[in-house]
Order: structure tokens, then sequence, then C-alpha cells
């Protein structure tokens, strides 16, 4: 990789995380396909990456069409061209040659297309959107900095880029005083959605410093901090897998699933479940509970099980799986459960995790059946102690009188 190719794959890296994110994957007959591939199912990120210098001739007008040929429709036809391949492959091929995550199917897959066109220094205008073969996103250096950082899950992200396509592809076409970064702001000032009462949008040059300047942003950032211990979860799974430290010796597809089902959580959801485990956590550790459940919107339930030390691991996966099934019975909309477990804390002391992903569409007899027999006879989730707390991602903050 080069410098440029490398900032774009750490970044996706850091929004994404490890599992899901490839540079430089081979296509055609072991050539490169992309700069970066992410692929969590049932999306896609191809990212094409340019920079060029921008030149002075002394005519601005030509400077900018030869930067933007260069730097955005090379980028786009090489989006193209990957986007071709992938139709008819059926893994990632990594830049080792080694094969890697299956594409979705073909039928559910979402193709999204990023090009990163670095050099021109906020200087040229940046242009986006159709262009013959599908939409193109187009970001500089410093507006893919801030939108990645600012929507740094894979649900956050694309659900941003699908909402601009929508916006674009309306008729609804926004005026630009600004840059990205004030496209973003508009979105996030209005809940997560693009204002769609009139035909036009007008964009100042100093709305995403105006909105990150608000007591309820700045609270958000605070409060969104424990979010990445569900990020740590997520990569401590994953490095284990690809070091071989897994002591049940999950597949790539075992864990992946697991995983993905965990990182298809939006940032406010893992502000919920990082707190919920951290807080889980020191209540097993003063002996106050063994077990907890978080059902999430998304359609999963979560559950957390912390068990003595001494407990064989297999005897903890075998009560986590029976864990799962109940809350599945207790939660029928959430078709899914992911469980997570542990050994009770100690400072100082090394700890290990499994984790555990269940997913039923139908409910028997038979099952119900089972989760009584394992409520009743076993205790499991027998008398919970049911929570109901209301969370804001905006907080309010408030400034007493004096």
């Amino acid at each position: 990789m080069n410098r440029s190719e490398e900032l774009v794959y750490n970044l996706c890296k850091k929004s994404f995380l490890s599992l899901w994110s490839y540079a430089n994957p081979k296509g055609k007959n072991g050539k490169e396909l992309c700069d970066v591939l992410v692929v969590c199912d049932p999306d896609i990120i191809v990212i094409s990456v340019k920079e060029i210098e921008s030149t002075n001739s002394g005519d601005v007008s030509t400077d900018w069409k030869r930067w933007q040929k260069r730097a955005i429709e090379k980028s786009y036809r090489q989006i193209y061209g990957a986007e071709n391949w992938i139709k008819n492959a059926t893994h990632v091929i990594t830049s080792e040659g080694r094969e890697a995550l299956p594409f979705p199917e073909n039928d559910r897959r979402k193709i999204h297309r990023i090009s990163v066109a670095l050099g021109g220094k906020g200087q040229v205008p940046i242009y986006f959107g159709e262009f013959g073969k599908g939409y193109v996103h187009v970001f500089d250096e410093d507006s893919l900095d801030i939108i990645m950082n600012e929507l740094d899950t894979i649900t956050d992200f694309i659900k941003y880029l699908n909402d601009k396509e929508f916006l674009l592809i309306s008729g609804i076409m926004p005026t630009f005083f600004g840059r990205e970064e004030d496209l973003l702001a508009l979105y996030i000032h209005h809940g997560r959605i693009f204002p769609t009462i009139s035909g036009h949008v007008m964009i100042n040059d100093d709305f995403w410093s105006d909105v990150t300047k608000k007591p309820e942003y700045i609270a958000k950032k605070e409060e969104d901090k424990i979010s990445y211990a569900w990020d740590w979860i997520i990569e401590l799974f994953s490095n284990d897998f690809y070091q071989g430290n897994l002591q049940f010796g999950l597949s790539l597809s075992e864990v992946e699933i697991t995983m993905r089902t965990m990182a298809r959580e939006d940032r406010f959801s893992r502000r919920i479940l990082g707190e919920a485990f951290s807080e889980f956590v020191e209540l097993n550790k003063e002996k106050k509970i063994k077990s907890r459940c978080v059902p999430c919107p998304s359609g999963v339930s979560y559950v957390f099980l912390a068990c003595p030390r001494e407990e064989d691991r297999k005897h903890r996966v075998s009560e986590l799986g029976a864990r799962c099934f109940v809350i599945r019975g207790l939660y029928p909309e959430n078709k899914t459960v992911v469980g997570i477990a542990t050994e009770t804390y100690e400072k100082g002391k090394p700890f290990s995790m499994d984790a555990f992903h269940y997913s039923k569409n139908d409910w028997t007899q038979k099952d119900q059946d089972d989760l009584n027999y394992l409520k009743n006879e076993l205790g499991i989730f027998s008398q919970p102690e049911i929570k109901n707390e209301r969370v804001d991602e905006y907080p309010q903050t408030y400034q007493k009188s004096t």
C-alpha cells in the first residue's frame, strides 16, 4: 500500500473493524481489484483511492478539469470494473491470494461505491453522482476523515450513503457554500435524515463547525465513549481467530456471523450495550447477578454470562447456549440471540471470553416446553428482574442559574 491507501485502509479498520476490511484485494487474473474493500453482509463497499497533485498552469479551469479527470474519472472506472468482477465471484481474495469472506448472495448484496480523491487540497471542486453504472460517492481527505470518524459503524455509515443518494435521486439538489461535512451537519441536525420539504437545500460553509459546538453534540461524544467497549470485544474475538487463539477452533464463517451481528449495531446501540456489559461485569464481581439480557431494536437480544474461574469452559458454553435459547423464547420479536461469556472479574488476572450465536425464526410447542423446563427445573432466567431506562442519543444539558 502507498501512503494514501494506507490512510484510507486504517480509517476503514477503525470504523468497520478489521474482520471486514481488506487492503488491495485481488480480482481478475490476480490483479488488484481495488484499493480497499469492505464486506459486511449484505453490504459491499468498493473504494478506489487516487492521490493526484493539482497543477498550476495559470488556467484554473484547465487545471481543475485535468485533476478531476485523473483523480475522479480514473477512480470510478476502477470501481465499476471491480463491481463487474464481484458479480461473478464467490469470495474475497486477499492481497496475499488467500480466499477470505464469501460475498453476499446476489439477490441480497448491496454495493456502495466510494472514490477518494486526494491532492486537491480543498481547492478543486468535487463532483459525485451517477457516472453511468451506479452512484459513486466522492470524498477528499478531509471530508472522508470527518465522515468516517463521525459515522464510525457500518450501519451508521451505510445509512448516510443511502440517504444521500435518495436526496439527490429524488431531485432535491443541495446548494453547497461549504464542504461535504456541512452536508453531514445538515443530516445530523435533522435527526439523521435529510429535509425533503422543498426541492432545494441550502448548506452554509460553517454548518459543521456550528453543529459540533452544540452542548448536545459534545454531551453525545462524551456518552459514546463507553460504546467502544463493544468495538473492543469484537476486535478481541477477531484477533484471536486470526492468531489461532480460539479454544474451540471455530471457522471463519462461525466467528464472522457472530461478530457481524454485533458489528451491525449502530453507535447509539453500542453505547447502550457497552454500558450494560460494563455494568454487568461490576455487578457480577460483587456477586449480585450471574447473567443479564439486553434486547435491542435491531432485532437481536444479547446475553451476558460470568462464571466462577474454576468452572469448566465447556460447561460455561453449554449454559450460555441454554440461556440464549430461553431468551429467544422470552423475547419472540427478536429472532437472533448473541451470548458472551467470561469469568468473574478479578483485577490483574487473565480472562477468557466465549461467544454464542443462536437464530431461529419459528418457535414451536416443543421449543416452549424445553424453555419451560430450563426455567422451572434449572432456574435459567426463572425470576428475571426487569429494568427499563430512557436514554437520549443527544443528552440535553442544562446550566444552573446563579
